[in-house]
């Protein structure tokens, strides 16, 4: 033993004197009566009971990249796709807990509007309250497939979330690549004080 270690060892077996505080760094901000955090998109499972997808009108751009094996044949298939109705840029695709965002036009250039992203957005938070949702993940629309700033698309949201009228939804987690979850956290905390 070197010398003034037997001192240490008897004070850490000894009762400590330290208290464990809780707080630290907010976790989540409160924005009309709803709690918005930010969560990278690698988080399974999400504690969520819906999740929205940017996507565009012709709903291409979440499809799986891996072709499956299909009974019809490609040329039929890719004449049934071309048919089928395009979506309302703004507009919400719902599919059980999986949305989608129509925020994408890939037949017009730019791709995608400001207009239909706080539009997609309004109808996100509307259809959250119809169908009784609580706890929503969500985007930061026009910056997945788009060249939309994320700080421009998190200023959009929460206008949205403001002026909206909650009864029912509680949580909102704003998805973001993790490489940038610290950067929009940074930023949603600024934009809410």
């Amino acid at each position: 033993m070197e010398p003034g270690q037997a001192g240490r060892l008897v004070a850490m077996a000894g009762e400590t004197k330290l208290k464990l505080l809780f707080g630290g760094k907010a976790k989540q901000v409160a924005v009309n009566r709803v709690t918005v955090s930010v969560a990278p998109t690698s988080l399974h499972p999400l504690p969520v009971d819906v999740r929205v997808f940017e996507e565009d009108t012709h709903l291409v751009l979440t499809v799986d990249p891996v072709m499956r094996f299909t009974e019809e044949h490609p040329i039929r298939l890719l004449n049934s796709l071309s048919q089928g109705k395009s979506k309302r840029p703004g507009s919400v695709v719902i599919n059980g807990s999986s949305w989608y965002a129509v925020v994408h036009n890939l037949d017009v250039e730019p791709t995608s509007r400001p207009d239909w992203i706080k539009t997609a957005y309004r109808e996100i938070f509307r259809q959250a309250e119809v169908r009784r949702v609580r706890r929503i993940a969500v985007p930061l629309l026009g910056s997945v497939h788009g060249n939309m700033k994320p700080s421009e698309s998190l200023g959009m949201m929460l206008e949205e979330i403001a002026a909206a009228r909650f009864l029912l939804l509680r949580n909102i987690i704003i998805l973001a690549a993790p490489a940038q979850v610290k950067t929009i956290k940074a930023r949603l905390f600024r934009s809410v004080q």
